[in-house]
């Protein structure tokens, strides 16, 4: 159920019944499994809030997230740190929250307030895949079939098929488009091959699936450097959840994302994929060597990343595989930059390293150790 408070919608309302009285929370859905990194969020709630605080006073928040694992929902915790002017409660879906763990104890009312209108939203009569897909092009500008269906979770056949509905459907089109141009000035350049693009439908449509109130800005959610779109570095980057499932098919590979900006740190992998391997959470951290670059310079920027990755991962307490995919020089330079950055891998954390020519081919995970293919 959607629910209208002036110019903004959210999930749902509830008034929940403490002690003495009740609560006037508004509820905000997350699913871990929408294309959409868990430290995305808190700009977006910042915009919903301060319409909430000002329509809504004694108003509070509670974000519930539909997550497989645990740490997605303990990042988006952690990413809400810098607080809203309402109280607010993030859990997991399946959890109803006391009156203590809101970040301060929300206004209780006598009896149970009216509830806000009810709206219709503009995505429930989409399918899950279909909006998966809308989800990945809204935030990646526009991709292969094999970059969709990487980041979507879905079979390439699948992601076809969607695809060519939501087409017939004009929330999205294949075509030849424009370079992404960093330098504006320049001469307008044609992308290399076609790709699918969102019509401005579909991204209304993946936008309102995702939270985000028609003209409430949500433009922070965009993967960075677009104009990089279409070069190889790009799809290895988009293509990792996949390589990961080629590579480790016993392995739960949840989701994926690539250009993230990390939480309190200036550092980008090139993509993150989060799942399970044997037995344990984990998050998989990707660079992808071109082999640009001079040995030295490869060497400090492993060391600065990997001390980045490793602060990353212990936040949370989730296990951390590194991996490097890159021609056989730039692997040894990163293997070197490994040693002298942490010496002895901790027990927690993993090194593989392979071809960016072998796509879906990676050595075998060794906690404490680094594995070259």
């Amino acid at each position: 159920m959607t629910v209208r408070l002036g110019d903004v919608t959210f999930s749902d309302w509830v008034s929940l019944k403490y002690e003495d009285g009740f609560t006037d929370t508004f509820i905000f859905d997350i699913d871990a499994l929408n294309g959409l990194p868990p430290f995305d969020f808190h700009p977006l709630l910042q915009r919903l809030v301060a319409e909430l605080d000002k329509k809504r006073p004694g108003a509070s928040l509670w974000i519930r997230v539909t997550s497989p694992g645990d740490w997605y929902v303990m990042e988006v915790k952690r990413s809400m740190t810098d607080g809203f002017s309402i109280p607010y409660v993030v859990t997991s879906k399946d959890k109803i929250p006391d009156y203590r763990s809101f970040s301060f104890g929300p206004r209780l009312f006598s009896s149970s307030l009216l509830p806000p209108p009810k709206v219709d939203d503009e995505f429930s009569c989409f399918s899950r895949e279909e909006l998966k897909c809308l989800q990945v092009l809204t935030r990646n500008w526009k991709g292969s079939l094999e970059e969709i269906a990487s980041l979507a979770g879905l079979p390439e056949t699948t992601t076809l098929d969607v695809l060519q509905g939501l087409q017939k459907k004009k929330k999205v089109i294949f075509k030849l488009g424009e370079v992404i141009q960093k330098d504006k000035s320049k001469p307008k350049k044609m992308d290399p091959y076609p790709m699918w693009h969102p019509r401005r439908k579909g991204v209304s449509i993946a936008l309102r699936s995702l939270g985000a109130s028609e003209g409430v800005d949500f433009s922070g959610m965009k993967e960075l450097y677009p104009h990089f779109i279409g070069t190889p570095h790009r799809t290895n980057s988009r293509r990792w959840p996949a390589w990961l499932r080629s590579a480790y098919p016993q392995v739960e590979i949840w989701t994926g994302w690539t250009e993230s900006q990390l939480p309190e740190t200036s550092v980008r992998p090139d993509a993150l994929a989060w799942g399970r391997i044997q037995g344990f959470e984990t998050v998989f951290w990707l660079e992808v060597g071109d082999g640009h670059k001079k040995r030295m310079e490869i060497e400090r920027i492993t060391r600065i990343r990997l001390a980045s990755a490793r602060q990353f991962c212990q936040q949370t307490g989730v296990r951390l595989v590194y991996a490097q995919i890159s021609p056989p020089w730039v692997q040894k330079a990163v293997g070197i930059a490994v040693g002298i950055a942490l010496g002895p891998l901790p027990p927690d954390m993993a090194a593989v390293m392979a071809s960016t020519r072998r796509f879906g081919k990676l050595p075998t995970v060794e906690w404490g150790s680094i594995t070259t293919l």
